[in-house]
């Protein structure tokens, strides 16, 4: 971790830089001490401001508190600081849990039966979902033998599936946005 002071009409003491330091060591745990922090403190009549800039990879989180007292501006200020780093580390670990986008779908073909304990499984497939438009599906269709295709739009990214119908019309299943 990178720790600068500036002070504007106030002097930083080596007091006041060891008690924000070791306020910041909870940041920089959570950062892994990949940051750099810049700390301004400034004393305008009887106003004591506390500015921290947190640089971390391409984000910049910041910090503004203004009391009477520096030391509670600088509790301040490193508290907002801390609940905008432990905000941008949840998303961040929400974005990696997604799950992976399907490659391929599990088709199964059930025998007929009038009663419906009589239906069973006949033929288990797997079908690769390929990026296509509606008309390279279409002509896909024609080259399957199973009468599917399941396919992700290039125009809307949904997963789509196109069908032969018992009619010979083609039916198309779009999920609702």
């Amino acid at each position: 971790m990178q720790l600068e002071f500036t002070g504007r009409q106030l002097e930083i003491t080596p007091d006041l830089r060891a008690y924000a330091e070791k306020r910041l060591q909870k940041l920089t745990r959570v950062l892994r001490d990949r940051c750099e922090i810049k700390a301004i403190l400034t004393a305008e009549k009887h106003r004591r401001i506390a500015e921290l800039t947190l640089n971390f990879r391409d984000h910049t989180l910041v910090g503004v508190s203004e009391t009477p007292d520096i030391l509670t501006s600088i509790n301040d200020a490193i508290d907002k600081l801390e609940r905008q780093v432990v905000k941008l580390m949840d998303r961040k670990r929400e974005r990696k849990r997604r799950p992976p986008a399907a490659e391929s779908v599990l088709v199964n073909v059930l025998k007929s039966g009038t009663n419906h304990d009589d239906h069973g499984v006949v033929e288990t497939e797997h079908i690769a979902i390929k990026p296509m438009t509606t008309d390279e599906a279409i002509d896909a269709l024609d080259e399957n033998r199973n009468g599917i295709v399941v396919f992700r739009n290039l125009t809307t990214e949904r997963v789509n599936v196109i069908y032969r119908r018992h009619d010979g019309n083609l039916g198309l299943i779009e999920p609702e946005p």
